[in-house]
């Protein structure tokens, strides 16, 4: 009777495994349907997206089409100026003169402006200066036939060895620089007229190299090197035997647009009081939109502006073809304090903002 029982009991065990196998198998099923509903929702938002991919593809040929149309709108519109413009020329037979890409001779026209009402107040207004030519001397003392070394990177244009366009440029030659695949060995030579030290170009020697600190006369032109960085490659060299420029009292700037740190020289003055000749301490409000536009400067980057500040070396090149890379601009942040030695304080109008030269390379305050 035992065993009787003993079986029946294993019997009811395996039963109860049997159903709970059962229930696993349920709920098995159960998963599957889920994981197929989930796999039929992911198609579904596959789908949705294929169709959004096609909606941005339509909306995206929709702005080519509109990009054309303001582009031909443009050219319609451009067209009816040049006409207007002829039309209020007269018969359209004076001669009318090409816009100046390169240099020009002396039979270009100058135009000359009438002073308005207002300028009549302030002073007739005169037409911006043209830029001189290769043998006017541009530095008080330089030789005939030479520019200042900076000269020669603000108006590269016009020197590049690629179209035989050769000049002669001047400065004191430096220490080393580096300009891989230069033909020679590459030396600063550095601008004496301007940037105390700080403005400097490289320049490649390949016959004898003078002494450090040696004034020079150097005819080249611009070539790149293999890093596609431009560097004064040197046909002759002739010292200069003219007096040197004097240079501020500042200790002189490293070359190459470095921006040293150090504390300000006393007496100095923030950026709202400038002083002819003195020293300011300056924050960046907003910098230079192109070289030449100059600096809106305030006591700190965050205070009211206070004048515009030209930095040295900063001027519009010629025609606007601006060759200048990125180790030959001046580089300035926000929220940073800096200090310059500056020239006159140049003002247009007594309520304008001041326009202030500096004459020494921007210094980081310490």
């Amino acid at each position: 009777m035992s065993v009787g029982r003993q079986l029946s009991s294993v019997q009811g065990q395996l039963a109860s495994v049997r159903g709970q196998l059962a229930s696993v198998r349920g709920q098995l099923s159960s998963v599957r349907g889920q994981l197929a509903s989930v796999r039929g929702q992911l198609a579904s938002v596959r789908g949705q997206l294929a169709s959004m991919r096609g909606q941005l593809a339509s909306v995206r040929g929709q702005l080519s089409s509109v990009r054309g149309q303001l582009a031909s709108m443009r050219g319609q519109l451009a067209s009816a100026l040049l006409a207007i413009t002829l039309a209020a020329c007269g018969d359209g037979n004076g001669d009318l003169g090409q816009a100046r890409t390169e240099p020009g001779g002396a039979r270009d026209a100058t135009v000359e402006v009438a002073p308005t009402s207002r300028d009549a107040d302030e002073g007739a207004v005169e037409p911006p200066p043209a830029p001189p030519p290769d043998d006017e001397v541009l530095a008080e003392g330089a030789p005939a036939g030479t520019i200042p070394a900076w000269q020669a990177v603000v108006d590269r244009d016009r020197y590049l060895a690629r179209r035989g366009q050769k000049g002669t440029i001047t400065g004191r030659l430096g220490g080393e620089a580096i300009a891989p695949g230069a033909k020679g060995v590459v030396r600063w030579l550095i601008d004496e007229t301007e940037g105390n030290g700080a403005l400097a170009v490289r320049v490649g020697i390949t016959g004898p190299v003078p002494a450090e600190g040696t004034r020079l006369a150097a005819r080249g032109a611009w070539a790149l090197d293999d890093q596609r960085r431009w560097y004064w490659q040197v046909e002759s060299l002739a010292p200069l035997d003219t007096p040197a420029p004097a240079p501020p009292v500042e200790p002189p700037a490293p070359p190459g647009h470095q921006i040293a740190s150090g504390p300000p020289p006393r007496p100095y003055r923030p950026a709202s009081k400038p002083q002819d000749g003195g020293v300011i301490v300056f924050g960046v409000i907003r910098a230079a939109p192109a070289p030449g536009a100059g600096w809106l400067i305030g006591d700190d980057s965050f205070s009211p502006p206070a004048a515009t500040l030209l930095l040295p070396g900063e001027r519009s090149s010629y025609g606007g073809h601006d060759l200048r890379q990125a180790d030959e601009v001046w580089e300035l942040k926000r929220g940073v304090l800096y200090w310059v030695r500056i020239e006159r304080v140049r003002r247009r109008t007594p309520d304008a903002l001041p326009t202030i030269r500096a004459v020494t390379a921007p210094v980081k305050v310490q």
